[in-house]
């Protein structure tokens, strides 16, 4: 149809209108992905800080959903909720303060350190649970470049604190909103749980190989009972190792290489596995030369200086 000076309108036909439980469900899920985006991605999150101004300008019940989901998953007061410009102003100042928050604990060097004691937008569960959150990748990324005590140790807070992050995204309405970030959570807790794994028990190799170097000459004198006894802690070490490998290789395999610690490159682990990587068993119930070479083979393609003809080429 045509107006009064001949410019054509046109209007949805109502059919075509989106029930609002399906608009209100696709409206969560982009709010939830633009919040976990300004968080981690390092790039342009421009759109996503955005998002609720575009919502605003797209329909009345674009606004009045998107503003109700907003309004709960950040706990914002009513009185600023009265006011779309004051609304729209606090949101601006949570995501851009999020966006903050992830590029200095990204880029320390850059942005200087950052302390979570003052927030300086409207706080709330779920602004403390990222915060909290992005804390922990920082830590547990730093932490390769430590001794394997500080390691260990900053990884048991990294635990704690991921726990703690969980724990808020059980205080966040509605519960989808929390989607990402939850999952998140889950791939810290496996990188931690599985890396504090490695960097432990490739430290006990390295005790078992120092062991058994001391043992192997004085065989004949003491007998095969103490080399078999450091064969069978090689055995259980390896076990554990084994048991996280791929579960870490895998939760690695979606993160940015070049921000990621790689496992060889983990407290210890590289000289421990060198060390042991060259002991000669005379007897080997636990296929232990297999499987230690198998490991070696795999992390040569990272690490050429587990790889004989790589390191001296």
């Amino acid at each position: 149809m045509t107006d009064a000076d001949g410019v054509c309108q046109w209007t949805p036909r109502r059919e075509l209108a989106l029930p609002n439980e399906l608009l209100h469900k696709i409206l969560l899920l982009v709010l939830s992905d633009s919040v976990h985006s300004i968080c981690v991605s390092p790039g342009d999150t421009t759109w996503e800080k955005n998002v609720m101004d575009t919502f605003h300008q797209v329909s009345p019940a674009f606004r009045a959903i998107s503003s109700e989901l907003a309004a709960k998953a950040f706990d914002i007061s009513k009185v600023i909720r009265q006011d779309d410009e004051s609304f729209l102003r606090t949101l601006r100042q949570i995501f851009i303060y999020l966006s903050h928050l992830g590029m200095r604990l990204r880029h320390p060097s850059e942005w200087g350190s950052v302390s979570f004691q003052t927030i300086d937008c409207s706080a709330s569960s779920f602004v403390f649970g990222y915060a909290l959150y992005l804390s922990c990748i920082s830590l547990r990324r730093n932490a390769s470049r430590s001794p394997r005590d500080v390691f260990e140790s900053t990884h048991k807070v990294i635990l704690s604190a991921l726990t703690q992050s969980e724990a808020l995204c059980d205080r966040v309405f509605p519960v989808e909103m929390t989607c990402k970030l939850r999952q998140g959570i889950q791939e810290e807790f496996e990188l931690s749980r599985h890396g504090l794994v490695m960097v432990q028990s490739f430290n006990e190799l390295h005790n078992h190989a120092n062991s058994m170097l001391v043992l192997q000459p004085s065989r004949e004198e003491d007998g095969s009972g103490p080399l078999a006894a450091v064969r069978s802690l090689i055995h259980t070490s390896l076990l554990k190792i084994e048991g996280v490998y791929e579960s870490y290789v895998h939760a690695l395999s979606d993160k940015p290489p070049q921000t990621e610690p790689q496992i060889h490159e983990l407290p210890g682990v590289l000289v421990a596995l060198r060390k042991v990587a060259v002991l000669q068993f005379d007897e080997d119930e636990y296929n232990l030369e297999e499987r230690l070479s198998k490991i070696v083979v795999a992390w040569s393609k990272t690490c050429p200086f587990l790889n004989k003809e790589n390191a001296t080429s």
